[in-house]
C-alpha cells in the first residue's frame, strides 16, 4: 500500500511537468480595472492592459475594455529573475503606466484588478516610492505641457543640469494619466 502512494506521490511533478509543457507554460493574468470615481469610471473603455517583458510586449488584453473594464492577458513567456513579466495600462490619449511586476508567477491563473486612479506609497518623509524598484530617492513629478523645469548646478567651475520633473510635451491631461516618474527603473506610474 505505501508503495503505491509513493509511487503515485511520484507521478505528480511528471503531470505537472507534461501539463506546462503542453500549455507552453501559458499563464492567465485577468481582472478589471476599475475606478470609484463615476467621472472617471465612464472613461475606462478607452484604457488596454499590456504585459511586457523588458521592451517586448507580450500579451494585451483586448485593444480597449468595454464598460466593465474586465481584461484577459494569455502570457506565453515566463518572467526570468534577469527580466520580469511588467503590467502596464494605456490607451487612447493615456500615457503608459505602470501598476506591477511579475518575477514569477504562482499559478496559472493570477487575479489583479487595477484601480484607477494608481494609488500610490509614500515613505515615513511623505515622499511617493516607486512601486518597482521600492525606492523614493529618484522619483520626479511628472508635468504635461511645453513647460521644463531643470535645476542648474555649479560644483567646482562644472556646470550640470538635473531635471525637477519629467516633462510630457502633451496639452493632453486627465487623472487617467500617471503622476509620477522613476528616472533609476524609468516608468511612470
Amino acid at each position: 500500500m505505501k508503495l503505491k502512494i509513493i509511487t503515485a506521490l511520484s507521478l505528480v511533478p511528471l503531470v505537472f511537468i507534461v501539463l506546462t509543457a503542453l500549455t507552453g507554460g501559458e499563464v492567465q493574468v485577468s481582472g478589471r480595472v476599475f475606478s470609484d470615481r463615476p467621472e472617471i469610471a465612464k472613461c475606462i473603455m478607452l484604457v488596454k492592459v499590456v504585459a511586457k517583458k523588458g521592451n517586448k510586449v507580450l500579451a494585451v488584453g483586448h485593444d480597449l475594455l468595454d464598460t466593465t473594464g474586465v481584461y484577459k492577458l494569455m502570457i506565453k513567456s515566463l518572467p526570468s529573475q534577469q527580466t520580469p513579466v511588467d503590467i502596464y495600462v494605456a490607451g487612447l490619449g493615456i500615457d503608459t503606466m505602470y501598476i506591477k511586476s511579475y518575477p514569477s508567477f504562482s499559478a496559472n491563473a493570477i487575479s489583479l484588478n487595477i484601480p484607477v486612479p494608481n494609488v500610490y506609497t509614500k515613505d515615513d518623509k511623505g515622499t511617493v516610492i516607486c512601486p518597482k524598484c521600492g525606492s523614493s530617492a529618484d522619483i520626479l513629478p511628472v508635468k504635461y505641457g511645453a513647460h521644463h523645469r531643470i535645476k542648474r548646478i555649479i560644483h567646482n567651475g562644472d556646470t550640470t543640469y538635473v531635471p525637477l520633473d519629467h516633462n510630457i510635451p502633451s496639452e493632453m491631461y486627465s487623472e487617467l494619466h500617471p503622476y509620477w516618474y522613476c528616472n533609476k527603473c524609468k516608468i511612470q506610474f
